[in-house]
């Protein structure tokens, strides 16, 4: 009872100063915008309440989705999903449900699912696991030196070294090819070889505190795609793909809602908004890149980061194809109402990367012209939830 009594006291306290800096973040929040906007800040304030209490969007909604603008009619504003842990469970439980999901959380399972419906996927190489790993045509890939092999193998054209359950592109190794005979050299330089690979895949606190409940020990050896010559010279050497959102409708066709590309400049080797890249709009018709939003700042972004070349406009290669890739991926498993494909732009033509269940409302819709609960999708929602 005495270790108890200062447990509880000491998450109260975490509480209140979570709490505390929650009210401090909202108000410096609601000041910049009255500055920059002229509203006052207690009329943000209280709309902001308005639209939590009603619609569930919260102070990093209202902000990050520039609802605070007065040229953004009520109607419009209501219409955003919010994007905290309680509402995204609500959504993602109502189109996906959770025997669905192994699908997609798994990319092993992924591949083996998409790739022999005839879906452009990488090639897997094979999966490392210290108990029971094992090469493509059946070897152990279970240790030091079975690594080695699989680099001596395969180290000339590079590959993939990432979690089989991993999320957000935390702990993935995009490797270009051998910087000496056992010895791998990743996009960014850096070398590794077969040692320091189990010492990587063992690091796992990353992947736990991400994604709870996951497996953290199996990776996969995965093929290298690389990205199309116009993204390379545009961009830079990272593959960079496009979240296509797809919705099986009412009628029971799939149907694409929105699309971004998500624009990694440098040599991380993964694009997404947590290490720097800029989500940016692509108009469903013509394929071209509209404005873009990163997570560092609620302005918008008009130029590549570190460089002063725009990319408003670009068209992407293959776009049509793109877009079928994500349609069909979709009509494979129409179970599954709504997923976020991330659909690569190689250099050999859109390559399905995964498919996101779990897909994040916030990337589309910062950088979207509107939010995303209107037309089919609402219907959608709104005919799964009469159903319940």
């Amino acid at each position: 009872m005495s270790i108890l009594r200062p447990l509880r006291r000491f998450r109260l306290i975490d509480k209140g100063v979570r709490r505390l800096l929650w009210v401090r973040e909202t108000w410096d929040a609601a000041q910049s915008v009255r500055d920059r906007r002229g509203l006052g800040t207690f009329q943000i304030l209280a709309e902001q309440l308005r639209l939590y209490q009603r619609y569930g969007l919260d102070q990093y909604a209202y902000f990050w989705y520039r609802l605070f603008e007065k040229s953004l009619p009520y109607t419009e504003k209501i219409r955003y999903l919010p994007d905290s842990v309680a509402a995204n469970d609500r959504l993602w439980s109502l189109l996906t449900p959770e025997c669905y999901r192994c699908l997609f959380d798994n990319k092993l399972v992924f591949s083996r699912f998409f790739g022999p419906l005839g879906l452009p996927v990488a090639r897997i190489y094979g999966v490392y696991d210290p108990e029971v790993g094992a090469t493509a045509a059946g070897e152990p890939l279970r240790s030091a030196a079975d690594l080695r092999e699989c680099i001596l193998r395969h180290g000339d054209g590079g590959f993939v070294f990432k979690p089989v359950e991993g999320i957000k592109g935390h702990n993935i190794l995009v490797f270009v090819g051998r910087a000496e005979e056992d010895t791998l050299l990743t996009l960014g330089g850096e070398r590794y070889d077969a040692e320091a690979l189990v010492q990587f895949a063992g690091n796992s606190s990353r992947l736990e505190e991400h994604n709870p409940g996951a497996n953290p020990v199996p990776f996969l050896l995965e093929e290298r795609i690389r990205p199309h010559p116009r993204l390379a010279d545009f961009i830079g050497p990272t593959l960079c793909s496009v979240r296509v959102q797809t919705l099986i409708a009412r009628y029971g066709k799939p149907e694409i809602i929105a699309a971004v590309f998500k624009l990694q400049p440098g040599v991380s080797g993964v694009d997404q908004l947590v290490h720097g890249a800029v989500g940016c709009w692509v108009d469903l018709d013509t394929g071209r890149l509209g404005r873009g939003r990163s997570r560092s700042t609620r302005e918008d972004v008009t130029v590549i980061p570190g460089t002063d070349t725009p990319f408003a406009g670009f068209q992407l290669p293959d776009w049509t194809a793109i877009k079928d890739v994500a349609l069909r991926a979709a009509g494979a498993l129409p179970c599954a109402r709504s997923i976020g494909w991330a659909v690569g732009v190689s250099d050999r033509g859109p390559v399905l990367i995964e498919g996101n269940e779990r897909w994040s409302p916030s990337l589309i819709q910062m950088p979207a012209p509107a939010g995303l609960l209107t037309g089919e999708l609402a219907e959608v929602c709104h005919s799964l939830r009469d159903k319940r």
